[in-house]
C-alpha cells in the first residue's frame, strides 16, 4: 500500500485551520484506501509454496502450461487445473485456495501429502489420472466437504483415513483397485449426502454401518465383489433420492420396503439375487423416475 501525501499550509483562523486538517485527512484516506482495494488481491505466499511442492511431486514444476507466475485465482486462461479461492482474508487483500480440480493429466504418483497445508481447501478433485497407493493419513486433519478420486489406480483396503474426514459430503472413489471389507465406522460420516464406491474389488456383506449415514441422497455399489443380502437398513435412510446397488454374490436378498424413501428417483438393484415378490409401495413413490 502508498499514499499521496497532501502539503498542509497555514491559516491563522483556528477553526479554519481544524477544518482543513479535517478535510486533508479525509482526502488522505480517501487515496489510501483507493490504492489499497485497487490491487487485485493475491494468493498467500504460504500456499503459493505449498503449490510448488505439490507440482514438483507431480513432475511437473518445469512445464510452462503450469507456471505459478500466473495469478491462479484470478486467471481465466489455465485449461490444466481449475482453482477457486477465497480473497476476503486480510481486508480483501489475501486469496485462500478453496477448491482445486485436475482431471485427465495422466499422473502416475502417490497423492502429495501437501494438500493438507491448503487450509482453506473444501473440494478436490483429481479424477481420471493415474494416481497409485493410497489416501494418506495425513489428509485426516483436512476439512473437505468434496473429496473425488475416480479413475485412477489407488488400492488398498477401504482407507480408513475417510472415516476420520467426517466433514466430507461428497465421497467418490469409483474405478479404483480398493478392496476387502467396508469397515463398520464408515458411520462416523454422518455428513455425507454422496457416496459412490463402485467398480472395486470390495468383498464381505455391505456394512450395517451405512445405516447411520442418515444425510445421504445418492448411494452407489456397483460392479464390485460385494455379498448380499442388500441390508434392510436402507429402509431408513429417508432422504434418499438415488439408489444404485448391483452384482452382489452368494447370499439372497428380500427388496427392502421403500414405503419411506418417498424421494427417490432412481432405484438401481441390479443382479442382487434378488427372491420374492415387489413391495406394492414400488408403486407409491412420487418422484420415481428409473426403476
Amino acid at each position: 500500500m502508498w499514499c499521496i501525501t497532501l502539503p498542509v499550509f497555514s491559516v491563522t483562523n483556528p477553526t479554519t485551520n481544524n477544518m482543513k486538517k479535517l478535510l486533508f485527512s479525509g482526502v488522505v484516506w480517501i487515496l489510501c484506501s483507493y490504492f489499497t482495494f485497487s490491487q487485485p488481491p493475491k494468493l498467500h505466499k504460504q500456499e503459493v509454496e505449498v503449490l510448488k511442492k505439490i507440482w514438483e511431486k507431480l513432475g511437473v514444476l518445469e512445464k510452462k502450461e503450469w507456471s505459478l507466475n500466473k495469478d491462479l485465482c484470478n486467471s481465466t486462461e489455465l485449461e490444466w487445473v481449475f482453482v477457486r479461492c477465497n480473497c476476503s482474508f486480510e481486508s480483501n487483500t489475501t486469496c485462500r485456495i478453496t477448491k482445486i480440480q485436475i482431471n485427465s493429466k495422466n499422473f502416475s504418483t502417490a497423492l502429495p501429502v501437501e494438500f493438507t497445508k491448503l487450509l482453506k481447501l473444501k473440494y478436490l478433485d483429481l479424477s481420471y489420472n493415474n494416481f497409485t497407493g493410497t489416501i494418506p493419513s495425513e489428509w485426516a486433519t483436512m476439512q473437505l466437504t468434496d473429496l473425488l478420486l475416480r479413475g485412477n489406480r489407488l488400492s488398498g483396503p477401504f482407507p480408513t483415513t475417510l472415516t476420520s474426514m467426517t466433514s466430507l459430503t461428497y465421497l467418490n472413489i469409483h474405478g479404483n483397485g480398493f478392496s476387502g471389507h467396508i469397515p463398520e465406522h464408515i458411520a462416523n460420516m454422518k455428513n455425507l449426502e454422496t457416496l459412490v464406491l463402485s467398480s472395486n474389488y470390495f468383498s464381505g456383506e455391505l456394512s450395517d454401518g451405512f445405516a447411520n449415514l442418515t444425510n445421504l441422497k445418492e448411494l452407489e455399489v456397483q460392479g464390485s465383489s460385494f455379498e448380499g443380502p442388500i441390508p434392510s437398513s436402507i429402509s431408513i435412510l429417508t432422504h434418499l433420492k438415488d439408489l444404485k446397488i448391483s452384482d452382489l454374490k452368494t447370499h439372497t436378498s428380500t427388496l427392502p420396503s421403500v414405503e419411506k424413501l418417498i424421494k427417490l428417483r432412481t432405484l438401481v438393484l441390479r443382479n442382487c439375487l434378488i427372491q420374492g415378490s415387489i413391495p406394492n409401495d414400488i408403486g407409491n413413490l412420487p418422484d420415481l423416475e428409473v426403476l
